[in-house]
């Protein structure tokens, strides 16, 4: 990016967790003065995660991928598996190395400041097709002992099925779509293709010229 900005802000900043993606390398090249990343999920599934969050934001100083995982990813993965002893020091010194970079709040801290929520719910009527679709689910005789046997999974699986029927019909039932657009078949005609070569005058010097006059005698022939 040839742009310079003076201030580089990225909402839902998890969505650049993986340092190996195409779009944290890109933002990375965004040239700006100072860079905020605003998430309610820092941390997911690992803590290198954090560490391409940190590195995006101050490159410099977390440089070494190698180094953070060494120092913190690895003892504190240990501590949560059960296979490396807690070790308090450890993490007081991440704590540490972490708390002048980031400012966490609660959403009992700034609850007041939020605005009163106002909620409207618009009732969607189904279509008839959506409505006969969601009808005949429920009444098979798999999705009522599905029902009955209380199996999460099952229940969960039916209630996605619903959501799609709700959603669009298509997702429920996918059928072809028609159109009474009707397009006559199309018919290239290529006449023939005529390549004057001398051979004895280029010789062998030019073998891509061969070639293109075997492929033009191809199109002619099937001409």
């Amino acid at each position: 990016s040839f742009q310079s900005w003076q201030y580089l802000i990225l909402d839902e900043a998890q969505n650049i967790k993986n340092w190996k993606s195409q779009r944290w390398q890109a933002l990375l090249n965004v040239k700006a003065r100072r860079r905020l990343l605003l998430t309610g999920t820092p941390l997911q599934n690992s803590l290198m995660e954090l560490w391409s969050l940190m590195h995006f934001l101050m490159p410099a100083i977390f440089a070494s991928h190698d180094d953070f995982k060494d120092w913190f990813s690895n003892p504190l993965t240990g501590m949560m598996d059960g296979s490396v002893e807690f070790n308090a020091p450890l993490v007081q010194q991440l704590h540490k190395v972490l708390r002048p970079f980031i400012l966490r709040r609660l959403k009992s801290e700034v609850e007041k400041q939020l605005p009163k929520k106002t909620e409207h719910v618009i009732k969607c009527q189904l279509s008839k097709r959506q409505r006969y679709l969601y009808d005949d689910f429920m009444s098979q005789r798999s999705t009522r002992d599905n029902l009955k046997s209380g199996n999460m999974l099952s229940v969960l699986n039916i209630v996605m099925q619903l959501r799609k029927c709700c959603n669009h019909p298509n997702l429920f039932e996918p059928r072809a779509v028609q159109s009474p657009l009707c397009l006559h078949q199309l018919r290239f005609t290529c006449p023939g293709l005529l390549l004057d070569l001398d051979d004895k005058q280029f010789g062998r010097d030019l073998p891509m010229f061969f070639d293109i006059r075997k492929r033009f005698t191809g199109v002619s022939s099937a001409t």
